[in-house]
């Protein structure tokens, strides 16, 4: 059954008719929660090639998070994050150019909603200014970017996919000034944070250090916890080990526990000397000479978080290696002083 309908929202996607496809993304999904799991990941590869081919860009947006709430049921991305991604970088560059358009023929009007009247209005005012063919894809990368976006936010919960971002700067410069646009947004702001790599982390008070590989972590909340087990557990720096429910809560929920407030263990500087904010991530550490580094002083003051994840994904802080005395020294003479 699940099969059938995956091939029959496959055709529909490219095709012409834009509300038979829009009417079939609602019972594909929820046939997708009853389907076996291993029925999921041929659905997403046998969907991506026709949203990349789709003839009606709203089809192919809509079409996009239907497949990105497969791959969120446990099926995995595949050929789909290429194809998001790609659509996801020129409906960014389209939404900003959009909002250029939109500042300087819009008469001071707010940017509009993405229901079907204000992009009905949108398209008529900017058309009047630009002519149609510069107009329209304007206004249809505004109302697509955050499907996009979505989809991107699912494929992103795989390490694989992740690789494919490359330098994550330039997607962090398009969607970092949209992060009140639209909700979607700000979720991939969140997921871009996440990286699969080694942290090079000194710890100034012992004047010790570790190379620490992190994976599927999204906040500095959440690597704060999972650094201070890491650590404490090898021996690298001494103190009390954070309690084992909030290790396990942040590694693999549940979300939104009741569980008390977890302390704060360090305060976070990058090599820069800039302060590492808790909302912030672990892509947002500087990289010095190749290597983010992650310097740990004591904590300042006292603060408190529930545990849980900003992702249902797995993460992962795990020691690797610990440094000599000589590593340790000639890193630290790449960092400014504490302040």
């Amino acid at each position: 059954m699940f099969v059938q309908q995956v091939q029959r929202f496959h055709q529909l996607v490219l095709g012409q008719d834009v509300n038979s496809a829009l009417a079939a993304v609602a019972p594909l999904v929820q046939a997708a929660r009853l389907a076996p799991a291993h029925e999921l990941t041929p659905a997403v590869t046998h969907l991506a090639p026709a949203i990349g081919a789709a003839p009606i860009p709203f089809v192919a947006a809509t079409a996009a998070t239907a497949a990105g709430a497969l791959v969120e049921l446990g099926g995995s991305p595949g050929p789909l994050t290429r194809i998001v991604l790609e659509r996801l970088g020129s409906a960014l560059t389209g939404t900003h150019a959009f909002i250029d358009a939109w500042m300087a023929y819009g008469g001071g009007r707010p940017l509009p909603e993405r229901t079907q009247m204000d992009i009905t209005v949108a398209t008529g005012l900017l058309a009047s200014q630009l002519g149609p063919d510069r107009a329209m894809p304007l206004v249809a990368a505004w109302r697509d970017a955050p499907h996009w976006a979505l989809a991107a936010v699912a494929c992103l919960h795989h390490a694989e996919a992740r690789a494919q971002l490359g330098d994550r700067t330039p997607w962090t410069a398009q969607v970092d000034p949209l992060h009140s646009a639209a909700p979607a947004f700000m979720r991939l702001i969140l997921a871009l944070r996440i990286i699969d790599e080694h942290l090079l982390v000194l710890h100034r008070p012992t004047r010790r250090g570790a190379m620490v590989f992190v994976s599927g972590v999204a906040d500095n909340f959440q690597l704060q916890t999972l650094l201070a087990d890491a650590l404490i557990g090898a021996g690298l720096v001494q103190g009390k080990r954070p309690d084992a429910r909030w290790v396990s809560a942040f590694q693999h929920g549940p979300d939104g526990t009741v569980l008390e407030h977890v302390d704060d263990s360090f305060h976070l500087t990058d090599a820069t000397g800039a302060t590492m904010r808790n909302e912030a991530g672990p892509a947002d550490i500087a990289v010095v000479s190749g290597s983010r580094i992650l310097v740990l002083d004591d904590a300042r003051y006292s603060r408190h978080w529930r545990p849980g994840r900003r992702f249902p994904i797995t993460a992962q802080v795990r020691v690797d290696r610990i440094l000599t005395q000589e590593e340790v020294d000639a890193w630290l003479g790449y960092v400014p002083p504490s302040a």
